[in-house]
């Protein structure tokens, strides 16, 4: 059984960490002054201490097309837990991540991983990846946008934000109806690959837009689609973050082991 967590983690923020600069200015259309769009794409993030999720996740590659779901508790700022279950109820993995570390419970396999927070940046290419980043990430807060150095360009439904640089082309969509993020696209050319994270059915969590329907798309040498649907959000409701190492589980100190091939 693949080790679900990183195979979202490394999709999911190789979207994300992409940010937008060097480039001049410019909308196009008469009902909305530049100034305008650049004050509401920078609107304050959603607020909240604490958060809870329930989220059913599909990930499909061409070989496997495997379902789980998932369990998301954050402390802002200091703590994320993630559980992932087979479909059955069985759960496959435990992971918690702070600003310093990441553990990971393979309960499949019975292992147990702790590495440095380096290590996800390790795994996921980015090595601006942070602790903050990957929450704002989980809640959707993540645009990461120089919008006084950036190219804007009014479409029929939306605001466009497009750049290249080093033969890296990144497309950014907001919806111009209420200026939440509808698609972000890179394309490395040089090395013919392609990324692309889509947000929908956005809905009121407290007063701010929450999308509850993600997708991502990574076309490489391996092809894979991931489907996020949240079904259950809460915020500011303490939470709990049990993380037990069974006496029978064996450490891997080195992170690069495939437990597969045990």
């Amino acid at each position: 059984m693949k080790n679900y967590f990183f195979v979202l983690l490394s999709l999911v923020t190789i979207v994300a960490c992409k940010t937008v600069h060097k480039t001049k200015t410019r909308v196009e259309g008469e009902k909305t002054p530049t100034a305008e769009v650049l004050q509401k794409l920078q609107q304050p993030d959603i607020p909240y201490t604490w958060f809870f999720a329930k989220a059913k996740i599909q990930i499909v590659d061409s070989k496997n097309d495997n379902t789980v779901n998932a369990v998301i508790r954050m402390k802002k700022d200091s703590v994320i837990w993630i559980s992932l279950n087979a479909l059955l109820g069985i759960e496959v993995s435990r992971i918690l991540i702070t600003p310093d570390s990441v553990k990971l419970l393979d309960k499949f396999n019975k292992r147990y991983y702790r590495q440095p927070f380096a290590y996800v940046q390790q795994i996921t290419g980015m090595p601006q990846l942070s602790f903050n980043l990957l929450q704002r990430i989980i809640m959707g807060n993540d645009m990461n946008l120089d919008l006084k150095n950036a190219l804007i360009e009014k479409t029929d439904s939306s605001y466009q934000i497009n750049t290249t640089e080093n033969q890296i082309q990144n497309i950014i969509w907001v919806n111009a109806l209420n200026f939440t993020l509808a698609k972000k696209q890179l394309k490395n050319k040089v090395i013919n690959q392609s990324y692309e994270m889509s947000y929908a059915d956005y809905r009121l969590l407290t007063d701010k837009l929450f999308s509850y329907k993600r997708k991502v798309k990574l076309e490489a040498k391996d092809n894979y689609t991931i489907n996020i649907e949240y079904q259950k959000v809460t915020l500011d409701e303490p939470q709990r973050f049990n993380f037990t190492v069974p006496e029978k589980y064996m450490e891997v100190k080195n992170a690069s082991e495939n437990p597969e091939k045990k």
